[in-house]
């Protein structure tokens, strides 16, 4: 029994070998041919922008903020109570120019002045009768020296007499020399009074003029009683209300003159170069810019879609911002610009300019000749630009990617300056006019790789699906490869 089941399993592995080589060798002799499949070589499309070079003045872009171009304190110089305030006095309304702001009790400067007056009345009919005291004294003088004539000739006629003659008395004599001397005395005092006059009147004038002067601050004080608005203005703070006392010299409210407005702009210094050379730093501290020359500023301001749009003058260059530092040049706004253009055209909604607005300004810029803008999106690495080069073989649609490079003058919006005629000292443009940019994005480009011009027909069919990296479009171009298995 054990030789015959050793027989058998001895048989079994045969016939499992044999099976498993004729599996085998059926499955080599049937193995499956590898299948060709297709390879895209994909070249992309890109758009490009014709350089073409023209004259250009794209604007200064700045911002800065409204603020009053004078703002004054009501301050009033005499102190009382308010009987009178105006009706709108009010912040945020506009008063006319002239109306009657605050009128303060006047009963007290009124009599102070009336009292003043009476004290220069007084001291002028003080110098009439020194005027007429003079004149009298004149008179008196006159007949004190006839008198001191004749009592002379009679005091020596005596004295002649009563020595030569042996007429009269020594008493005698003596009487006739003490009226002599007694009208001498009178004429000297007379002389004396006359001689004090002058520095009476003197001192009577310098009394006269220190009444005046406070009868002129009467009157003042009387005037200051009524405050008048200015100007047209507008209310900004009101300290002080009707039967209020106020005290003189402090602030009852504040008024902003709407005659003018101005805005601070804060310009990049390495803007200055471009600016207007009516309105560069120097040709403003110099003078030789007034508002009769001064090119227009546009000031733009934007709400709830709208843009609205106001006109002013560069006044002065104020200074350099040292927290930002930037150049800060004053932007005026008179009162006839103030009105805002919608940009339709429509004024009739229009707001006017309010202090507090953030603005963007518009400065005028000097124009350069036959420039060169490029979109800033199409410069690489900042200073590198990629042109299309044609193949050459007659297809103007294939060509290559080419390299230029180029100097990054000044940002523009979305473009970027890079030349202009006659610009000196700065990296030589390799851009010319006539070269075609690639403005579509790249990913790792390479100088040399073929690209494609894309057209609009080819853009508006292409499949969804076609498309490369970042949405591009791609061509395709067919080839038979064999793949392994």
């Amino acid at each position: 029994m054990e030789r015959i089941r050793r027989s058998i399993n001895l048989g079994l592995s045969i016939v499992i070998l044999a099976v498993g080589a004729l599996v085998f060798t059926w499955l080599v002799e049937t193995k499956p041919v590898a299948p060709t499949h297709t390879q895209y070589t994909r070249v992309p499309e890109v758009s490009v922008l014709p350089v073409v070079a023209q004259t250009e003045r794209l604007p200064i872009i700045g911002h800065g903020t409204v603020r009053a171009k004078k703002q004054i304190d009501i301050i009033p110089e005499v102190s009382g109570k308010l009987i009178h305030v105006h009706p709108d006095l009010a912040t945020g309304n506009i008063i006319p120019k002239g109306e009657l702001l605050f009128e303060i009790d006047s009963s007290l400067y009124d009599t102070l002045a009336r009292q003043a007056q009476a004290k220069v009345r007084g001291l002028e009919a003080e110098l009439a009768r020194h005027d007429q005291e003079l004149a009298n004294i004149e008179l008196r003088l006159a007949n004190a020296r006839e008198m001191l004539a004749i009592e002379k000739r009679d005091y020596e006629t005596s004295r002649d007499l009563y020595e030569k003659d042996n007429v009269g008395t020594e008493r005698g004599v003596d009487m006739a020399q003490q009226k002599y001397l007694a009208q001498r005395d009178v004429l000297v005092e007379l002389e004396s009074r006359k001689a004090m006059i002058p520095h009476l009147k003197l001192e009577t004038e310098a009394q006269l003029d220190a009444a005046h002067a406070t009868l002129d601050k009467a009157q003042l004080d009387l005037k200051n009683t009524k405050i008048f608005c200015p100007f047209k203005a507008r209310v900004e703070v009101v300290k002080a209300y009707e039967t209020q006392v106020v005290t003189a010299h402090f602030s009852i409210a504040r008024l902003t003159d709407m005659e003018a407005f101005e805005i601070s702009v804060g310009i990049d210094p390495s803007e200055l170069r471009w600016l207007d050379d009516s309105i560069q730093p120097n040709a403003l501290e110099a003078g030789a810019t007034s508002a009769a020359n001064s090119p227009r500023v546009t000031i733009r301001w934007r709400l709830r879609g709208h843009e609205y749009t106001w006109y002013g003058h560069v006044s002065r260059f104020e200074r350099v911002d040292e927290a930002t530092r930037t150049m800060r040049l004053v932007v005026e706004v008179r009162e006839m610009d103030m009105e805002a253009t919608i940009a339709d055209g429509d004024m009739k909604d229009g707001p006017a300019l309010s202090i507090g607005m953030f603005c963007r300004t518009e400065l005028p810029a000097r124009p350069l000749k036959d420039a060169v803008l490029v979109p800033r999106h199409a410069v690489y690495d900042n200073q590198w630009v990629y042109v299309f080069e044609p193949s050459g073989d007659g297809n103007t649609s294939a060509g290559k990617l080419e390299r230029r490079r180029v100097p990054l003058l000044r940002a523009i919006g979305d473009d970027v300056l890079v030349d202009y005629r006659g610009r000196v000292g700065d990296d030589v443009c390799e851009l010319q006019p006539g070269d075609r940019v690639v403005t579509s994005p790249l990913q790792k480009p390479v100088v040399g790789m073929p690209v494609r011009i894309r057209s609009a027909e080819q853009t508006a069919s292409a499949p969804p699906d076609s498309s490369g990296p970042r949405g591009m479009p791609l061509t395709v171009a067919a080839a038979t490869v064999v793949g392994g298995g």
